[in-house]
């Protein structure tokens, strides 16, 4: 389907009209000459070079000035002062004469001209030949008027076969007089061959569709050359190439002025990938619509403006209304007070493009609050811009309730933590206050030279009960703290040898009354100091101790320390404790680190024990980063070891730690204040102070203190916690407020029954600065009243601190 005049055909056509100008003016030379801004470019030309000349300097601008229908005669151009330094008239072909009309377009304006030209001079034409130009002059407007048409329509058909090729729409046209088909190029690709491979009959057009399809298409021709109406089908289309097509067509019919059907015209396009697109978007639609009305989920798709244009049908469940039965506004259906919550998750979901998600409240059709979970996910078209947002909401009301439930036992879980913890603390004063008395005064009584034998196995048996109840109270209170996950490691530098010897001296007096040997064994190749809780390693250490010598009726206990240099450069330091005790059968071992739990229930009551000091241990090792364990069988004794890595340190002494042979020295002097409630308390501490060596004075309570210490000079304050009228954390607040900015200040230890973590912490928090633990050890008093009263430089440095 080409243009029906070729570019070539319009050329010949203009040649043909200078050749009859040159025969009818008998003239070498003529032209067809079309102006442009800057030139006047021959559109045709017999015996003329040049392809352009000059505007100005052209006769076709003065043609052109001179209007339509204008006619130029020039005799003798060498005669003419405007034409004789013309390029035709000096140079070839040398042109003398000239005669030539204006040339229009189709509006009547000149754009150029006619003419014909001759080497001689001549006399003007006549009037008939001057009618001649004229003539050829307008034949030559029309042929330019036709040739700009066509370039016109041939940028139309280029710009079609363009548009074809690009939406993949063909067009074609069948001549009923003629029989005669006519493909655009974009018909023979969809056939499946090139442009123009052959010519095409009605015939060729039929068999080209699927077998099953062509009856179809005859039939629709035959009613459209016979009726004159129109269709429009899909159908099968098998091209040349094999294919199988799917196609959909259009056609009309062009009627003669009778009315006649003269020929048939339409378009072809080949909708095969198409069909498949929309064939597996209407599944996934019906898939996606079959799960969306059958999940519990309410699904939604909300427009900017709020409107909702689809809900699942799950709505109805959720909130009791149907989709045709609500206002289209998805925002009145949430709960007033939640409302900004959505705009604003909407907003955040569109700015983003990430999902947003948020718990709300929304309104059932009865009345009551529904709380929903809303994932919020826009989408955007085809340009970027986001079209809508679709909304996943999910009924999580009996989650909320659940989790109000488990919010509500939290809280009367802390509660009633915090109501253990106040027991234990409570019933650790009310135990630790008649226990400082019971332990302190045996321990006085054991101490004198003058007890007669007999008293003194009386008191030695108080002493021992009294240590295995503290005992019983200490791990009670330990384990507590390890439920809670309360205790925290406090690392320091330590002696290893010290620490190994000091636990033994505890445990050596009860192997001595039991004939047990002792032996302690540190390899050569262990550090000298290491850095840990010395505390806890110690508790660890005696408590093996402790299980040994119990369960050992003869024979000895050793303790082994050694250890190896890890992957970290650590110390995992390694203590044994072996016995040649009663042993423990293997299918026990398993619950000996257990809470509560020994190896037969009948050691209860033969050897005593509450069951968790292993339990302790364990939980603290573990919290050292290490591991513990017991190789043991029956008859044969048993080893409890454990393994736990500790930093290296140095040599030199931690800030504050007191020569232990300083301590020891006993050589201590000075005045102490000593305030508790407890008469008993106050007079065994007296006792034992004065036996140190010190001046004591004993007040009742805190404001005693307060009022002491303001009236007298005292270099250390012993100062109890729970007291009346006012207690010792107000007491030394007081105190630390009355010294602030005289540049004393008087060094007060808690000396109480207190002794969790966190009352140790408040009594530091009040200004105090240390804290001694009810019952009183004497060792361990002598020795902080040792570093407080003469600790050097960096105790009197603590003691002076605002």
């Amino acid at each position: 389907m080409n243009s029906p005049i070729s570019e070539e055909a319009g050329q010949a056509a203009f040649d043909r009209l200078l050749a009859l100008a040159c025969t009818a003016f008998e003239a070498p030379h003529a032209m067809v000459a079309v102006l442009d801004p800057e030139h006047a470019v021959l559109r045709a030309s017999v015996g003329l070079s040049k392809a352009s000349l000059p505007r100005l300097a052209s006769v076709s601008h003065r043609l052109a000035q001179a209007g339509p229908g204008a006619v130029l005669i020039i005799e003798d151009a060498l005669a003419d002062p405007d034409f004789s330094r013309h390029p035709f008239v000096k140079g070839a072909p040398g042109v003398r004469f000239f005669a030539g009309a204006t040339v229009c377009n189709r509006a009547g304006e000149p754009i150029g001209a006619l003419g014909v030209m001759d080497v001689s001079p001549r006399a003007p034409p006549s009037e008939g030949q001057t009618a001649i130009l004229r003539h050829l002059a307008a034949l030559a407007s029309e042929l330019l008027a036709h040739a700009d048409v066509m370039r016109q329509e041939t940028a139309r058909l280029e710009t079609l076969r363009l548009a074809e090729a690009m939406v993949g729409v063909g067009r074609w046209r069948y001549d009923c007089d003629a029989g005669r088909v006519a493909w655009s190029d974009q018909i023979y690709r969809i056939h499946g061959v090139e442009p123009h491979a052959f010519d095409p009959d009605l015939e060729d057009v039929f068999r080209h569709y699927h077998p099953d399809d062509q009856p179809e298409i005859r039939r629709l021709v035959e009613r459209a050359l016979r009726t004159g109406e129109g269709y429009r089908f899909k159908l099968r289309l098998i091209g040349r190439d094999g294919v199988e097509r799917l196609v959909a067509a259009e056609a009309a019919t062009q009627r003669d002025a009778a009315g006649r059907v003269v020929a048939m015209f339409g378009v072809l396009q080949d909708v095969t990938d198409a069909e498949k697109l929309l064939r597996s978007a209407q599944k996934n639609e019906r898939r996606y619509r079959l799960l969306a009305e059958n999940i519990g989920d309410v699904i939604t798709r909300v427009k900017m403006d709020g409107s909702s244009k689809y809900i699942s049908p799950a709505i109805q469940q959720l909130l009791g209304w149907t989709y045709e039965e609500m206002s289209g506004q998805s925002t009145d259906y949430v709960h007033p007070e939640d409302r900004h919550l959505v705009l604003k998750a909407i907003g955040e979901a569109v700015k983003t493009g990430a999902p947003t998600r948020l718990e709300h409240r929304a309104v059932h059709r009865a009345g009551h609050t529904v709380w929903v979970e809303c994932t919020f996910k826009a989408l955007k078209d085809e340009h970027g811009h986001v079209d809508d947002v679709v909304v996943v909401i999910r009924d999580v009301t009996q989650r909320k309730l659940l989790e109000d439930e488990v919010i509500e036992a939290k809280e009367r879980a802390e509660k009633a933590a915090q109501a253990k913890s106040e027991f234990l603390a409570n019933m650790s004063h009310e135990l630790r206050t008649p226990l400082t008395s019971v332990i302190g005064f045996s321990g006085l009584l054991q101490a004198s030279e003058h007890l007669p034998p007999e008293e003194r196995i009386y008191v030695e048996r108080i002493a021992t009960a009294s240590d295995a109840l503290l005992g019983v109270i200490n791990d009670i209170l330990d384990y507590s703290k390890l439920e809670a996950d309360a205790i925290e490691m406090d690392p320091e530098p330590f002696d290893v040898r010290a620490l190994v010897d000091g636990a033994a001296a505890i445990i050596e007096s009860q192997c001595s009354a039991k004939g047990l040997i002792l032996r302690v064994v540190v390899a050569a190749d262990a550090p000298e100091r290491l850095t840990g809780d010395k505390g806890r390693l110690r508790q660890v250490v005696l408590n093996f101790l402790s299980n040994a010598v119990k369960f050992t009726a003869r024979g000895e206990v050793r303790l082994t320390v050694g250890g190896r240099v890890d992957a970290d450069g650590r110390w995992r330091l390694r203590v044994a404790v072996s016995d040649t005790g009663i042993g423990i059968p293997a299918e026990k071992v398993g619950e000996l680190f257990h809470r509560f739990t020994q190896a037969d229930a009948s050691t209860t009551r033969v050897y005593g024990g509450t069951g968790l000091g292993l339990a302790i241990s364990r939980r603290l090792v573990e919290l050292m980063g290490g591991e513990i364990g017991v190789d043991s069988a029956p008859g044969q004794g048993s080893t409890f070891w454990f393994e736990a890595p500790l930093a290296l340190a140095g040599d030199v002494c931690k800030p504050g730690e007191v020569d232990p042979a300083r301590a020891a020295a006993g050589a201590v002097t000075g005045r102490v204040l000593m305030a508790d409630d407890a008469a008993a308390n106050r007079e065994l501490v007296s006792a034992i102070l004065r036996n140190l060596g010190l001046a004591v004075d004993t007040v009742s309570d805190g404001a005693e203190a307060v009022h002491a210490v303001q009236s007298g000079v005292y270099d250390l304050v012993l100062m109890d916690v729970h007291m009346p009228v006012m207690d010792g954390l107000t007491a030394t607040r007081e105190i630390r407020r009355m010294q602030a900015g005289t540049g004393r200040r008087t060094p007060i230890l808690a000396l109480t029954a207190n002794v969790q973590a966190e009352q140790a912490a408040r009594c530091l928090e009040a200004g105090m600065d240390g804290h001694l633990a009810k019952p009183i050890q004497i060792a361990e008093l002598a020795g902080a009243l040792t570093r407080w009263l003469t600790g050097g430089d960096e105790a009197r440095g603590l003691a002076s601190a605002p």
